[in-house]
């Protein structure tokens, strides 16, 4: 997943979206953000890291984190066994087509440290529909009817969340104001397009007609990075895949990719997955080789 506006396709037969994780490997997903709200459901194992618009969460198993629409957010794990996880994704217009409220929705439902009694029961009752909602998506080859009780849950869901767990729009800080996603839609476009190649704080400022001084506090107030982490994550992110499918050499694949060598692709690489590239790619190649014999 690319770090920038991301449009959510909700699936064709029911107004929901859902993704099974399920994986030991480490992984990282870049910043980025979308209009639906997405739910993050961790069924066993361990989430180690969420951001979300400056806030840090570590969730396991049983913890529901729910990110608001337009709220920039990532999630990287460290290797561990027996992770699972699902994703839930709600377009945000599902949600406003039942209500009568042109207002932004915004919604308090992060399980991770809650006390209160009566808001534990709602977390209970969310996670049950969701254990339902998530068996319902798995067996629905063998449910010629599934998209009517997929449908039934995506509304029972949508239902839960407004009466128990939505809040004022003023209670909640963070990232609402549509010039500045606007900018930072242009600004991560245009490093996606350009990341290959060199690029500097000075030479994307001059582009936007910004200061350099502005770009840079912009970026980190908003983003939670500075514009330099953010571009080696787009570099990262694009050169992993290119690692694990291809034979090209390190050094090619550093140069590709905008890394001025090999050793700064190595540095960053081994900042998130713990190892270098050629260590990585040595041992899921040898994984790789012992399930094909």
């Amino acid at each position: 997943m690319e770090y920038k506006y991301e449009l959510v396709q909700a699936d064709n037969h029911f107004p929901l979206k859902i993704i099974a994780h399920s994986s030991n490997e480490p992984a990282y997903i870049p910043r980025h953000w979308h209009d639906s709200i997405e739910i993050s459901y961790v069924l066993s194992g361990r989430i180690d890291n969420i951001y979300i618009d400056g806030m840090n969460y570590s969730s396991k198993e049983g913890d529901i984190v729910l990110i608001n629409s337009n709220a920039i957010h990532s999630f990287s794990v460290a290797k561990g066994q027996g992770r699972q996880a699902i994703t839930v994704l709600i377009p945000s217009g599902f949600i406003r087509e039942n209500i009568k409220d042109s207002n932004p929705i915004l919604f308090d439902c992060i399980s991770i440290f809650e006390t209160n009694e009566q808001r534990l029961q709602h977390f209970e009752e969310l996670r049950d529909l969701l254990n339902t909602l998530f068996v319902a998506y798995l067996n629905q080859h063998n449910d010629p009817l599934v998209h009517i009780h997929l449908t039934s849950l995506s509304y029972r869901l949508v239902y839960l969340l407004l009466m128990h767990f939505k809040i004022d729009n003023e209670s909640l800080p963070g990232f609402n104001t549509n010039k500045y996603l606007e900018r930072l839609t242009l600004i991560t476009d245009y490093i996606k397009e350009n990341y290959d190649q060199s690029l500097s704080l000075d030479s994307i400022a001059q582009v936007f007609g910004l200061s350099p001084e502005y770009l840079s506090r912009f970026f980190v107030k908003h983003v939670g990075l500075t514009l330099f982490q953010y571009i080696n994550a787009i570099r990262l992110e694009k050169s992993f895949r290119v690692l694990m499918n291809t034979d090209h050499s390190i050094i090619q694949i550093a140069l590709e990719h905008g890394f001025p060598n090999e050793k700064s692709f190595a540095r960053v690489f081994k900042k998130v997955y713990h190892v270098t590239p050629h260590q990585y790619r040595k041992k899921h190649k040898r994984l790789s080789e012992a399930r094909s014999q």
